[in-house]
């Protein structure tokens, strides 16, 4: 394993709150023990810092927290110190925790049904005092509800939010969701029949934040901190959008691709139940380990039975929004987020209580983040996030520069292919310029992964190589 260089500790700060409750090996061993997704066989193994990964990556600041059987067993905030505008943070510092708002104003929900507040199963129009939903796809037998909602079930148009600048001011639920002048997102519409397909919506959480602010009669920050944050002891986290100066003070600013800082320090989240959510590592670490205590029947916020409940609901590998991993006889689930300069993820399995949550103040966060699950799964012996092994073999120059080119994938996106002289390489781009270096591999066709995600491509040879598959999706070179 390598060890921290000297330029590496230059390059990190450790802020002065690190929740550490067992002898530091194990906190060594995955801040020294970073490696990619790809494992390359009958090749030695290379393992890199996280302060290593912030700087390749350009990451201004890392909250993480790993947590063991239930309890967190560490935490710590990481901060690149290349970046020179960057501020001194620590233990108090809150991120953009973007869609992992979901799962937590779902959990609080769930809360609410149990409590017989509100009725998951009854037509949301019931809630709404003034907003009508435009009729759709949705019946009076088949209505839009709280639970195809936050299961993403509701047939109400798909997408994400891109937030606003700090200097215009935020359009309300009702704006966003007729889509009203000064909204940069489209109204919303039930555009295929509740409960039939599984389309991730931003748009129906919205509307199930007006209908909550609705039935309670307050603003939704106020009660979320009531039934979700309060309880969980999320002492550090709030939806409040825009945030007040006094907490503002508290902010990791978030930065683009390209290191530079977001317009503002950050855009702000109108949809708060979607996106909206201020947290940090170890309060998401406390959201995730109530789950597990619920699911085990230990003393939780939750019930046992809703718990299982909603896991029965599984439908193709999502439960709510969660991502289910079942692996012999392990069940995990993991949630991702992306705000504008921001990118975070939590994972737990439900049968041991090992996880892990990250957050970032970096567009470039996923991809420290794919690394960190990863590393730790294999230091901690987790039943998922397990590395791909494969077999580096080579492939001659002038067939690496006949693949280059633009190709057109699943008749929609545009991506490219580019090959590097220098190093006899070939890169896939995708349109907002991520670039995956690829390396060629042993297969049947004419195969190549990128080593830090896993991402695959292969070409076919019947026709002179001019289309591969990507993600089981035809690409066309153009």
């Amino acid at each position: 394993m390598n060890k921290l260089t000297l330029a590496s500790l230059a390059l990190i700060l450790f802020a002065s709150c690190n929740l550490s409750k067992e002898p530091d090996d194990t906190k060594a061993a995955l801040e020294n023990g970073m490696r990619g997704k790809v494992k390359f066989l009958q090749e030695s193994e290379s393992f890199s810092s996280i302060s290593d990964k912030m700087v390749e990556y350009k990451i201004p600041a890392l909250s993480l927290a790993v947590i063991n059987y239930g309890e967190i067993e560490w935490a710590d905030i990481y901060q690149n110190a290349n970046f020179h505008d960057q501020q001194n943070l620590d233990s108090t510092t809150i991120f953009q925790a973007a869609s992992l708002s979901k799962p937590v104003t779902f959990l609080a929900a769930l809360r609410m049904h149990s409590s017989g507040e509100i009725d998951l199963d009854k037509n949301i129009q019931y809630y709404l005092k003034d907003f009508v939903l435009p009729q759709g796809k949705q019946t009076v037998e088949n209505p839009v509800t709280f639970r195809n909602i936050f299961s993403h079930t509701s047939g109400i148009t798909p997408g994400g939010y891109q937030g606003y600048s700090r200097n215009v001011s935020m359009p309300t639920d009702f704006d966003i969701l007729m889509g009203n002048e000064g909204v940069n997102t489209p109204a919303i519409e039930v555009i295929t029949p509740p409960n039939k397909m599984l389309a991730y919506s931003g748009g129906g959480y919205t509307l199930a934040e007006l209908a909550l602010q609705d039935i309670f009669n307050d603003k939704f920050s106020n009660i979320m901190k009531k039934w979700i944050l309060e309880p969980a002891g999320m002492s550090l986290s709030e939806f409040t959008q825009p945030l007040p100066a006094s907490d503002s003070i508290r902010v990791a600013k978030g930065y683009t691709y390209s290191g530079d800082v977001v317009e503002g320090g950050w855009r702000n989240q109108p949809e708060q139940a979607a996106a909206g959510l201020w947290s940090n590592a170890t309060d998401m670490a406390k959201f995730m380990i109530e789950i597990y205590n619920a699911y085990q029947g230990k003393n939780s916020i939750f019930s046992q039975t809703d718990i299982e409940s909603i896991l029965n609901d599984e439908r193709e590998g999502h439960v709510y929004g969660f991502i289910v991993d079942r692996s012999d006889d392990d069940i995990s689930i993991t949630h991702y987020g992306g705000n504008a300069g921001y990118r975070t993820g939590m994972t737990i399995s439900l049968s041991s209580g090992h996880g892990l949550v990250y957050l970032t103040n970096s567009d470039n966060g996923g991809a420290l983040g794919n690394e960190l699950l990863l590393s730790a799964s294999q230091i901690f012996n987790w039943h998922h996030f397990k590395q791909t092994e494969v077999q580096r073999t080579h492939v001659k120059s002038d067939v690496l520069k006949g693949l280059s080119g633009s190709y057109k994938w699943n008749n929609q996106i545009d991506l490219t292919i580019s090959y590097d002289e220098n190093k006899d390489q070939i890169s896939l781009f995708f349109p907002n310029g991520d670039e995956y270096k690829l390396v060629p591999i042993v297969s049947e066709n004419l195969d190549f992964i990128h080593p830090n995600t896993g991402v695959q491509i292969s070409f076919t040879m019947k026709d002179n190589i001019k289309s591969f598959k990507l993600y089981g999706q035809n690409a066309i070179k153009l």
